[in-house]
């Protein structure tokens, strides 16, 4: 069991995303890189109000090739896809209880790139969710959202 936001965490999803068909058949072709900004929010034990955690995902024909947490914001104009999204809600999505695709809509995630890719390959959402919520053995060893809630 990995603890949320290590690199054994990171190398799991890698290996779910890679192990599980469908993702390879919900993805799009090609290459596209992806930036998620995980932001401090002042709800979340792991990342205090201001401060920011940055991976980068590569996709390549429906395989991960790459998904790491880098140390610092890599030029955003090399990615295809821009996510920012809030530690409390970040980690809500990992533990299963946010819906990501809810959150975009209400801009709760705050979007950057080709809409009209993620409307098309919209069920790869619901794949990658189902991963991160039911397959991914994470551990919380600050605690488990919903946070300030027992």
């Amino acid at each position: 069991m990995a603890a949320i936001y290590t690199t054994q965490w990171y190398e799991e999803l890698k290996e779910l995303l890679n192990g599980n068909p469908e993702v390879e058949r919900n993805a799009p072709r090609g290459k596209y890189r992806v930036l998620a900004e995980i932001l401090g929010d002042g709800s979340s034990p792991y990342l205090k109000e201001g401060e920011q955690r940055f991976f980068t995902v590569d996709l390549t024909d429906g395989r991960c090739t790459e998904y790491q947490e880098v140390t610092e914001a890599p030029p955003r104009k090399a990615f295809d896809f821009i996510f920012e999204v809030p530690a409390s809600i970040f980690e809500g999505i990992a533990a299963g209880l946010v819906d990501p695709v809810n959150a975009g809509l209400k801009g709760t995630i705050k979007i950057t790139g080709d809409m009209r890719i993620l409307i098309r390959h919209a069920d790869l959402v619901n794949v990658l969710y189902d991963i991160y919520a039911r397959e991914v053995d994470t551990s919380w060893p600050s605690g488990r959202p919903p946070y300030g809630q027992n």
